[in-house]
């Protein structure tokens, strides 16, 4: 079902680039440091995990618990291609076990339901290694979520165009 899917996306010729918050694929290395620096002055996004990342905090009854969203792009060519997430509960603990990944799974996925109306649902996929994940897949742009550890779940954005590009060279 996904390998027939990506085929039909990437060959309807739909570029789909947005991602979050006025992020988008192709967005320079300098748009990108420029519009954080821009959010980060309205108090939207702070540095995030090491310093290492962007993070943007989930509050306002977005998720059943306050969360953390750490993100930061790859760049090829010195423009966005992949942005790597991970999603956290703020409270999260050893001992708080309704904070764990199996709950922020669900959350991510009613989130991501809500940010991504349009186009494909998203599919569950089996994978060895991962597990179950969700993936979406609307023209260039892949969206896959799943459990990463007890505490994050993991999202890829991929523009599989570019990927497709790299994979070729």
């Amino acid at each position: 079902m996904y390998s027939k899917l990506k085929a039909e996306e990437l060959s309807s010729g739909k570029r789909v680039d947005s991602l979050f918050f006025g992020i988008y694929f192709g967005m320079t290395d300098k748009q990108f440091y420029a519009h954080c620096w821009e959010m980060n002055k309205k108090g939207l996004f702070t540095d995030g995990e090491n310093n290492t990342a962007v993070l943007y905090k989930l509050n306002n009854n977005q998720m059943k618990h306050p969360g953390l969203m750490n993100f930061y792009p790859e760049f090829y060519e010195n423009k966005v291609y992949k942005m790597k997430v991970t999603f956290q509960y703020e409270a999260w603990a050893p001992w708080n076990k309704e904070r764990f990944s199996d709950s922020l799974i669900k959350d991510v996925r009613n989130l991501y339901g809500k940010w991504y109306k349009e186009g494909n649902p998203f599919i569950t996929v089996q994978d060895e290694k991962k597990g179950t994940i969700y993936v979406k897949l609307d023209g260039n742009r892949r969206i896959t979520i799943g459990r990463f550890d007890d505490m994050h779940v993991k999202v890829d954005y991929t523009d599989l165009l570019v990927e497709q590009q790299l994979n070729n060279k």
